[in-house]
């Protein structure tokens, strides 16, 4: 394989001093020619560092073998599924006599979070050979549907912000079309997914993780802290958390990044001046927290919350089981309305959508995309979109674009041709059938009505607070939002004999962030602070 300065960060070669770090944890191993090391769907495969001899990274995911790369003495196998203990998406072999060090995936794990300068070398190139292997004509796991359901759109989004590598056929495509031709199946029985040599016809979300080798198992113990939310706010808990000794579990509905990882690009996100998209800020901070040992899992939710010992809280899931942890983090965040319009319910995967990522800007390639609100969001939404439309609209109901979109982002938006901001204006209806075709708009000020042909109208309006599972027992403001701190005193909402924490909630022991907490500002940057701050509030409460 030609060497390139990527390919050398990808595939590093290991120094005496590391070599010998990775030889006092591991275990020395003989492999004959073409014995295998790793076989792809394993779960728990072990790090392997190769001393003598040569190992191939095989690519069977076409049904043919393809070699990606052959690592020799020095160097080492492995990817970023060493840390999220989902099944290897790869092959290792040995290519003739092979001597290794074999480090098992518990061992290797530990290793990340007591070695940093062997860990940083270790997880960049994981992650630089994930980043490859998207690159390449990997197929991972297949999906083929339509590409306006929303139950392929929901799948594909679940394996978006879960970094899952995979291959969409969409139906309307010749390529979707033999898909259905190969396993006999009709377009009614769409979505389905090939994976682990299974074909599963319109799976769940939770049918979707098992076939992927995603446990939702958890342990039977207590936590010291069970946080529920993986946005900006929960991931930064989670890093902050397991950084400082609590055994710290994590659910979420959907997977890492919340509203931040649907978000195209964030710019104004300190550290990041060239700035990234939302899902690779969450993913770091995924990785982050999982290297100092935070548990994940996902698609989880929780039913209900309560204290059923003292200093105890139990959550009841989804999956049956019950959570008991000493202290609760409420990071559920908000997800936006949606427009009091007919057929706006109807068209959802259709050409409605919540979020502006590659998954939903193919719709819009050289057709008019219409993006409704002026917050952040929206605005990077519109910029993103600006790419691959050829125009994009943006619809505010007043007339100040700068009144909650941050400066750079204004400028940005006014200073590209292909972006039009409409104000005063609002959507009066929605036309289409099987997807969206039209949008008829009307100014707020003058009653006039305008007709626009429309591939894609992207909703960034009225946030709305995930508390809905939450007991009476968390007090909440008029608007839902989940009150903390100081504010619970005033409003009568706090009864113990001690003032509430910061970030407590009229709950004892539960906590929230991020923007599912009543007075927050909407930004990226502030729900990661929150989320630090919260792990402060529960050591105070914890003692």
């Amino acid at each position: 394989m030609a060497t390139t300065s990527r390919d050398t960060e990808a595939f590093p070669r290991l120094d005496e001093h590391e070599i010998d770090c990775v030889a006092t944890l591991g275990e020395l191993r003989q492999f004959a020619d073409g014995e295998m090391l790793i076989e792809a769907g394993q779960k728990d495969f072990s790090f392997f560092l190769v001393k003598s001899g040569h190992v191939d990274i095989l690519d069977l995911s076409s049904g043919l073998a393809k070699r990606v790369v052959t690592h020799s003495a020095g160097e080492f196998t492995g990817d970023v599924d060493m840390l999220t203990g989902r099944p290897a998406v790869i092959s290792a072999v040995a290519r003739g006599d092979v001597e290794v060090y074999e480090v098992t995936a518990c061992r290797i794990r530990g290793l990340l979070g007591e070695l940093p300068e062997l860990s940083d070398k270790l997880l960049a190139a994981f992650q630089v050979r994930r980043k490859l292997l998207e690159a390449s004509n990997f197929v991972g796991i297949r999906v083929v549907g339509a590409s306006h359901s929303k139950e392929t759109l929901a799948i594909r989004e679940f394996f978006h912000k879960n970094k899952v590598l995979h291959t969409f056929q969409d139906i309307d495509e010749e390529d979707g079309q033999n898909a259905l031709r190969e396993w006999e199946a009709a377009s009614e029985e769409t979505p389905i997914i090939a994976c682990s040599g299974h074909v599963v016809r319109q799976p769940s979300l939770e049918q979707v993780a098992e076939c992927l080798g995603i446990s939702r198992k958890i342990p039977d113990i207590l936590h010291d802290l069970v946080i529920v939310g993986a946005g900006p706010a929960g991931l930064a808990a989670a890093v902050y958390g397991a950084t400082e000794g609590l055994s710290t579990l994590v659910v979420d509905r959907m997977g890492p990044g919340g509203q931040a990882g649907q978000s195209s690009r964030i710019e104004n996100y300190m550290g990041f001046p060239a700035g990234l998209p939302g899902a690779e800020l969450a993913n770091r901070g995924y990785l982050q927290a999982l290297k100092f040992g935070a548990r994940f899992t996902a698609p989880v939710s929780v039913r209900s919350l309560r204290s059923e010992r003292e200093r105890e809280i139990w959550l009841d899931l989804c999956t049956g089981q019950t959570v008991r942890t000493r202290a609760v983090l409420i990071a559920t965040g908000v997800s936006y309305r949606r427009l009091p319009v007919e057929n706006c319910q109807r068209l959802e995967g259709a050409g409605i959508y919540y979020s502006a990522t590659a998954v939903e800007a193919r719709h819009c390639r050289d057709q008019t995309a219409i993006v409704v609100g002026g917050g952040n969001s929206a605005g990077q939404a519109a910029m993103f979109l600006a790419q691959q439309a050829r125009e994009v609209k943006i619809l505010l109901r007043g007339g100040d674009l700068r009144k909650s979109m941050s400066h750079y982002l204004c400028r940005r938006i006014e200073m590209t041709s292909n972006i039009d901001v409409l104000c005063h204006t609002e959507v009066a209806a929605l036309e289409g059938e099987d997807r969206l075709r039209d949008v008829r708009l009307q100014n707020n000020q003058t009653g006039e009505f305008k007709e626009l042909g429309c591939s894609g109208l992207f909703i960034f309006i009225g946030a709305k607070p995930h508390t809905e599972w939450l007991p009476p027992s968390v007090a909440l403001d008029a608007k839902e939002f989940v009150l903390t701190g100081p504010a619970l005193k005033e409003r009568g909402h706090w009864n113990a004999d001690r003032p509430p924490c910061e970030l407590e909630t009229s709950h004892p022991g539960v906590f929230a962030a991020g923007d599912v907490r009543a007075g927050t500002t909407k930004r990226c940057a502030f729900a990661a602070g929150d989320g630090a701050l919260a792990v402060t509030c529960v050591h105070q409460y914890l003692g």
